[in-house]
């Protein structure tokens, strides 16, 4: 699992991915041959697995199936088979995973896809050459931290084929999330021997999708077209509904706002595909017939203060705890654009993530805060150190406020991203609190929790508060260990409230995501995680 100082930009550009073309009101169906198009500031659309850290649901599913998939038809995140014909199947140590391909199944020039093209595609990943992509496999299977790819020969022992049908892979340890894992990237088949040339497979990769790409142009546009043997009765996850679907890149926010909201021509059948700002919120607002067409997420990055238990001050759980009390989650989403921009959060696994439950274990008292406060020994308040990226002074000055009112004075330390992030997991934490904020690379609580909690993480990683409990390292890693995912759910649910127990970690709010849909396009939900459209199943209307 990893944090995102490059997730968070790479979930961004994620969602640079939709857009289409529409009609002139929601009865009325695309006109031509029903093309899609998504208009996205990005400069290049690139579609090497091995590279691309884009979420199942985006522009690389299209392209590109997997073992296994995402479905967000139910409201939240489900994984389902894609290539193969269940989930996978765990030997009794959870050590082993096995799984069966679909019959019909293809690559873009009909050849029959195998479980070999599935190994090689995983196989590529570890190739020093291709950097970038999601490596949680890499760790995971044997023999994975010294093999470095198939390009000389080489293939990784522990992904075994023993024939076109079955892949078998063997883990170094349980791992309960492996069917989330094998929903990523790095599973999509690449044919045996393709893909050796790196700088140029992302422009026009074997798709084994519904689409495939017609045209890539760095900078202008990106043009898919059917993958003719695509079929739709082996694919439970994809409705591949557009005929065509056009990326226009280099597209400035602005202008693509005030284009969806004027809703002529192929607007009306287009979406953003990154999430509106704040002016361009207003905007929409400002037009009742585009309002009307807004869609937005109940969730997205969830922002939070790192309480540091190694802190002079926060080494004290009661002083964490009234830092918890006092915090107005309220007045930090007003601060950050309101109700269109954010929503409270009082949990460590954010909405949409199976597992994550609403509770509130510090509900907002500025009484209680104080009365811990002078329980702990500090009866006229504290000052406390906030480390903040510059970028986020606008959340770290409320926050400071909030705090303010319980006799907690908050001193802002503004920092380079990159320079705060390594001195804080290189050994060098000196602050009080340290202001984030965090996206799971896919949806289990285990990918919300692990990287911030584990003692193992506090040096070199992603524990920022330093949390060093015993009791909680050996809950998450029987969690890890558990492949049943319903009981696996439960045992997460859990360790939330333990974790906010020990009032390490101060939510604060998450993000909400917008998007403005053509009137041609079918009314569609953003799911709180992941908080992007679904292209996978987006529809005209009609």
């Amino acid at each position: 699992m990893r944090r995102s100082i490059s997730v968070i930009a790479l979930a961004v550009a994620a969602a640079l991915a939709v857009t289409g073309c529409a009609a002139s009101t929601d009865d009325a169906a695309p006109a031509g041959d029903s093309t899609l198009y998504v208009l996205t500031s990005d400069t290049e659309l690139t579609f090497d697995p091995a590279t691309n850290v884009n979420f199942p649901t985006t522009w690389m599913g299209l392209i590109g199936r997997r073992l296994t998939t995402w479905s967000t038809e139910s409201g939240t995140v489900e994984v389902v088979p894609d290539l193969a014909t269940d989930t996978g199947t765990a030997s009794d140590d959870g050590e082993t995973w096995t799984y069966t391909l679909k019959d019909d199944i293809y690559f873009e020039d009909g050849t029959p896809i195998t479980s070999a093209d599935i190994k090689y595609g995983v196989e590529r990943t570890f190739a020093p050459e291709l950097t970038g992509g999601l490596t949680y496999h890499q760790g995971l299977l044997e023999g994975g931290a010294d093999y470095t790819g198939p390009f000389d020969g080489d293939e990784l022992a522990s992904i075994e084929t023993p024939d076109d049908k079955t892949i078998v892979f063997h883990l170094n340890s349980a791992f309960g999330d492996w069917p989330w894992i094998v929903a990523m990237n790095a599973f999509v088949p690449v044919p045996e021997g393709e893909g050796t040339d790196v700088a140029t497979y992302g422009v026009t990769p074997v798709a084994s999708g519904p689409y495939r790409v017609e045209s890539n142009d760095a900078g202008s546009e990106t043009v898919l077209v059917r993958n003719e043997k695509w079929d739709q009765a082996t694919d439970e996850a994809r409705t591949a509904e557009p005929d065509k679907i056009v990326f226009r890149q280099s597209q400035n926010p602005s202008t693509v706002a005030q284009t969806l909201i004027s809703d002529t021509g192929d607007a009306q059948t287009s979406i953003n595909a990154a999430q509106l700002g704040g002016a361009e919120l207003s905007l929409a607002h400002a037009d009742p017939a585009a309002e009307e067409r807004l869609v937005t997420s109940d969730g997205g990055l969830l922002y939070y203060a790192a309480l540091n238990n190694d802190s002079p001050t926060l080494s004290d759980p009661l002083v964490r705890q009234a830092v918890q009390y006092a915090v107005d989650r309220d007045a930090l989403v007003l601060a950050v654009g309101g109700a269109d921009a954010a929503a409270p959060a009082s949990t460590v696994i954010p909405p949409g993530v199976p597992g994550h439950e609403e509770f509130d274990l510090y509900p907002h008292d500025v009484d209680k805060a104080k009365q811990l406060l002078a329980q702990a020994g500090h009866p006229d308040g504290i000052t406390l150190n906030l480390w903040v990226a510059n970028e986020d002074t606008a959340a770290a000055e409320a926050l400071q406020q909030s705090l303010a009112e319980a006799d907690i004075t908050v001193e802002i330390t503004p920092l380079d991203i990159g320079v705060m992030y390594g001195d804080a997991m290189g050994g060098n934490p000196d602050y009080d609190m340290f202001l984030s904020y965090w996206i799971p690379d896919y949806p289990s609580a285990n990918s919300s929790i692990s990287l911030l909690f584990l003692s193992q993480y506090i040096d070199g990683g992603y524990n920022l508060s330093r949390t060093d409990d015993a009791d909680l390292d050996a809950a998450i890693n029987e969690a890890i260990a558990t492949t049943d995912l319903d009981e696996a759910t439960a045992k997460w649910s859990a360790i939330d409230r333990q974790v906010m127990g020990l009032a390490s970690e101060l939510p604060l709010y998450v993000t909400r995501n917008s998007f403005l849909r053509g009137s041609g396009i079918a009314t569609f939900e953003v799911p709180a995680y992941p908080s992007f459209p679904n292209y996978l199943t987006l529809s005209f209307n009609g």
